[in-house]
């Protein structure tokens, strides 16, 4: 993710091709951001594990309300067209009726992941034991 937020940052309106490395490092962005989240999602079925990953994923949530509603680009290209370069100011990504904060979304996942790991750390045990 650090990546992605960074090669967005990089990106020069002037440079060859703008619009669709801006929209596929985009995409690519809200891959790895949903796949972070349905990680967690999943770790949140270990019971022991269950409240402090919901805490964090409600966590995750709030800075980042269209996530889901900016699907990738097989699920809407056909009825959503590809952004136009106004869709990003450098800071913000505007499609499909929503917007993605990249800064925020870092930090966002920044802080789901150490939760992860945290959480994760501190209940060893009930991961190690079975059922």
């Amino acid at each position: 993710m650090a990546l992605q937020c960074r090669r967005l940052k990089l990106c020069q309106s002037t440079e060859p091709c703008f619009a669709l490395r801006v929209w596929a490092d985009v995409q690519m962005l809200v891959i790895a951001l949903r796949q972070l989240r349905r990680s967690v999602e999943l770790a949140a079925l270990v019971p022991a594990l269950q409240d402090g990953f919901i805490r964090a994923l409600s966590e995750f949530d709030g800075p980042l309300p269209d996530l889901w509603s900016m699907h990738s680009v097989e699920e809407h290209f056909e009825t959503v067209p590809v952004p136009d370069v106004e869709a990003w100011d450098g800071r913000v990504f505007s499609w499909a009726g929503g917007s993605l904060n990249v800064d925020e979304a870092l930090q966002a996942a920044e802080r789901l992941l150490a939760a992860m790991i945290g959480l994760g750390a501190a209940n060893s045990e009930a991961l190690a034991s079975p059922g």
